[in-house]
């Protein structure tokens, strides 16, 4: 059930005419939210979600999330707060602390870092709720100590009740019922309903990630998060039904691109067997035979160098790896948003309740970004503080410098203070 993938020169052609086409209908929407504000967000969850939708519907009320949480079930509801729970956990514990001073006689310089003022999370809706991406975006820029929190999701007729139960006990203020790229414009912008934020992150299809794009500058925005994908990195070792097992959570999502990547042929055909075998009683055995056929794709590698070269170009969101020599492989293994590691480290652990968010790059670019943490609602700023000993020893050199720059001012500012 997995396939090689080929992309011809024309292939490569249309997918650029498709990005451009697509980049042309976010910009059109962008210019409407921040010309028309509310109205260009009705019309476009009319268009998009649900043909009833007004401008009363886009705020939920604090009543409407109580409501939810009071609907959800216990068993759901202990699920929801021990990902919570240990989300914030782990948030906490690679929250950064004061970097201790570099001092020289007469000088002192800090490296801190500082919340953003407001941000605006967005997570998808359309095909499925997905409360555990609330969480994960919600949750890092509460520890961070973000002052105002938004967030933005696709309206629908039946709101979820597992959605408005996280919202009720994060106690979120803001939860808008707002999708796609008028979400983006509109945290960004600002409308008559929604004030403007500083950093914008989140998940979403191509069209929310060129919006997120467009809008940068204006505003603050993470990585290129989603559709999702995996690499399984396996040798002979590897138990084919359980690698199937996490093949098939990422093909789930509808589209979810699949990578299998071993040294072994008899491993890749016994997954093969493997997924058409668990596929048959999954309840969304159609989108997963249709991600599986459209999006995913097996490598038989001559050898475990050509195996990590390989894994590498790819650059994945989520890697598996099922390997016997565990150390060696994540020496090699550079670029990845969140690795798992051994047989009982199920890729669905990571979306729910390891901790670290499933918010991750996606589409090659973890070859230089990384997942959402506390880290993405942070400013890094530096505090200088010169006295006159350190003023003094330094400013022949600043003046130097400034003169060979053409810049006498710089170069006075300095040396007056030692004049003094």
């Amino acid at each position: 059930m997995l396939r090689r993938l080929r992309l011809d020169a024309a292939d490569l052609a249309l997918l650029r005419g498709e990005r451009a086409a697509m980049a042309q209908a976010v910009a059109a929407t962008i210019a409407d939210v921040a010309a028309r504000g509310d109205a260009a967000i009705v019309e476009q969850a009319r268009r998009f979600d649900d043909p009833e939708f007004s401008a009363g519907n886009i705020v939920v009320t604090r009543d409407e999330m109580a409501a939810g949480h009071a609907r959800v079930g216990a068993e759901l509801l202990a699920a929801l707060r021990h990902s919570i729970r240990q989300v914030r956990e782990y948030q906490r514990h690679i929250l950064p602390g004061r970097t201790k001073a570099l001092e020289r006689p007469g000088f002192s310089a800090v490296h801190g870092f500082s919340p953003v003022d407001s941000a605006g999370l967005y997570f998808p809706g359309g095909k499925a709720s997905y409360p555990s991406s609330l969480i994960m975006l919600a949750v890092p820029a509460e520890v961070a100590g973000v002052g105002r929190i938004v967030a933005c999701t696709p309206p629908s007729r039946h709101f979820s009740d597992a959605v408005l139960a996280v919202a009720h006990e994060l106690k979120l203020r803001e939860l808008y019922r707002v999708g796609g790229v008028a979400a983006i414009a509109a945290m960004a912008l600002g409308t008559e309903t929604i004030a403007p934020v500083d950093k914008i992150v989140g998940p979403g299809n191509t069209y929310v990630q060129l919006a997120k794009r467009a809008v940068s500058g204006a505003v603050g925005v993470d990585g290129f998060l989603g559709p999702s994908e995996i690499v399984v990195v396996a040798d002979e070792s590897a138990d084919p039904a359980t690698v199937a097992a996490d093949l098939l959570a990422q093909a789930e999502h509808d589209p979810g691109t699949c990578f299998l990547l071993t040294t072994s042929a008899a491993v890749a055909r016994n997954v093969s067997a493997e997924l058409a075998k668990q596929t048959q009683s999954l309840p969304r055995r159609e989108a997963i035979e249709r991600s599986l056929a459209d999006f995913s794709v097996a490598v038989v590698c001559p050898d475990a160098g050509t195996l990590f070269d390989v894994a590498n170009a790819i650059a994945c969101e989520h890697v598996s790896l099922r390997v016997r020599d565990v150390e060696g492989a994540i020496g090699r293994l550079r670029h990845a948003g969140c690795v798992f590691v051994g047989e009982y480290s199920p890729v669905a652990a990571g979306d729910y309740v390891a901790g670290p968010s499933h918010c991750l790059p996606t589409n090659t670019t973890a070859r230089f970004a990384g997942g959402v943490s506390v880290y993405e609602f942070l400013k890094r700023s530096s505090r200088v503080t010169y006295g006159p000993e350190g003023i003094a020893a330094d400013a022949p050199h600043i003046a130097a410098l400034a003169r060979a720059e053409g810049l006498e001012a710089h170069a006075r500012s300095a040396e007056m203070r030692v004049r003094r």
